[in-house]
């Protein structure tokens, strides 16, 4: 099943690859690419705003990254944004609160088999998984933009290396603003 799943996200992901330098160059292409560029933060040294289209959102992440990309399918609102070295989060809108969201990845026996919860606090959860012997993290925190509230998680089949991995990831998520 995960080689499955595995070779259409790889087969998007070098998509977005070639194309995320003219994206880069030319922002008019965004509404045909589905992918928005980063574009330098004033005065944020070597930080870039990224439009998380279609959510009314943006980020503050590494510059001279691909940008995002809308993964919505069809009412879900989803978008993956590239944080720099080789990292992306994933931004969502959710109405559960983080306990709710907690149980149904407690739950979860096939794609990330959930081992146990290595942080939890009140708004970040990172828990440990174990698939094919190989031991992953995934990280997640609910952010309120705007009076409503977005879950922003690590991205990965085989999840993060570590906790601290995680966390640092989730860092960006703490630069999520209205656009």
């Amino acid at each position: 099943m995960r080689y499955v799943v595995g070779f259409p996200v790889l087969a998007l992901l070098a998509a977005c690859s070639i194309g995320g330098k003219k994206i880069e160059k030319d922002k008019a292409a965004e509404g045909a690419t589905g992918a928005a560029a980063a574009t330098p933060a004033s005065g944020a040294g070597d930080l870039a705003k990224v439009s998380l289209a279609p959510l009314p959102l943006e980020i503050e992440v590494k510059a001279g990254g691909m940008g995002a990309m809308d993964m919505s399918l069809d009412d879900k609102k989803s978008v993956t944004v590239d944080i720099g070295d080789g990292a992306s989060l994933n931004v969502s809108p959710e109405e559960r609160k983080l306990a709710q969201v907690k149980k149904s990845y407690q739950g979860d026996t096939i794609l990330f088999p959930f081992k146990k919860w290595e942080k939890e606090e009140s708004n970040i959860a990172v828990l440990q998984f174990v698939n094919d012997g190989k031991k992953g993290y995934i990280g997640f925190t609910l952010v309120e933009v705007g009076g409503k509230s977005y879950l922003c998680k690590t991205t990965g089949l085989d999840g993060v290396p570590s906790v601290e991995v995680a966390e640092k990831h989730l860092a960006a998520c703490k630069t999520l603003k209205a656009k």
